[in-house]
């Protein structure tokens, strides 16, 4: 029976993710999740959750994702939060990998027709000529002649086009849902350029004075959040031409 005994660590592992925000529910669905995990390397592999090695996590991802049909991308999210937790850089890095090659596989390209506050007419009229996703927009927007030569062509106001193209800009950063686009758009922040230059911590304040101060209608993301969007930001290189 003493086999069958779960190092998790579970109080532990709890404040490790309060403290990095994770809401109530989110905690509990990582325990859980890792509880999983661990039952798993039991009853499959013979092996405690501290002697899980690359091996392990591969043989795990693929029974997931055999039996469940689709990607393990959220069990690995998870599997990362305890390998950040217990402070194992070679299972984080490991389970990073996998998750961003499956990320790459199953990325949906934002359709510029979901950026919050856009004109209709004017998404129609890109989407015409073939221009619907982020990726399109900033190909065919992201220099000044192409812009004037767009606004020519479809009866569109530049700074319309400009402005469609820096929120292209900003979903480059990944993590980006519809509201948090324009939230970096109004708040000031309309390239990763600008991004780049905050901490998460600051970037938190960033957007908690622009929510006070003009009554936005929507949540500031925590600092935990807001990572990924800097570290992104900082990795991305200028491409939208002013």
């Amino acid at each position: 029976m003493g086999r069958r005994v779960i190092n998790l660590q579970e109080e532990d592992f709890k404040k490790f993710l309060k403290r990095k925000g994770k809401k109530a529910e989110v905690v509990d669905r990582n325990v859980s999740a890792v509880k999983r995990f661990a039952s798993f390397l039991l009853d499959e592999r013979n092996k405690k959750l501290e002697e899980a090695d690359k091996e392990d996590i591969t043989a795990y991802v693929e029974l997931i994702e055999k039996i469940q049909k689709k990607s393990a991308k959220g069990s690995l999210y998870v599997l990362m939060n305890y390998f950040r937790f217990i402070a194992n850089e070679k299972l984080l890095s490991f389970t990073r990998t996998l998750r961003e090659e499956r990320t790459k596989k199953t990325r949906r390209v934002f359709p510029i027709k979901e950026f919050l506050d856009v004109n209709p007419t004017h998404i129609k009229k890109l989407a015409e000529v073939g221009i619907k996703n982020v990726e399109q927009m900033l190909e065919s927007g992201k220099t000044i002649k192409q812009r004037r030569e767009l606004s020519k062509q479809l009866e569109i106001p530049e700074e319309a086009i400009l402005e469609l193209v820096k929120l292209s800009d900003i979903a480059r950063m990944g993590y980006i849902k519809i509201k948090l686009s324009r939230l970096y758009y109004n708040s000031g922040l309309d390239s990763p350029l600008k991004v780049a230059k905050f901490e998460p911590d600051e970037l938190y304040e960033h957007f908690k004075k622009f929510v006070e101060e003009t009554g936005w209608d929507g949540m500031v993301p925590n600092p935990s959040d807001l990572v990924n969007n800097v570290k992104a930001a900082r990795s991305l290189k200028k491409i939208v031409e002013e």
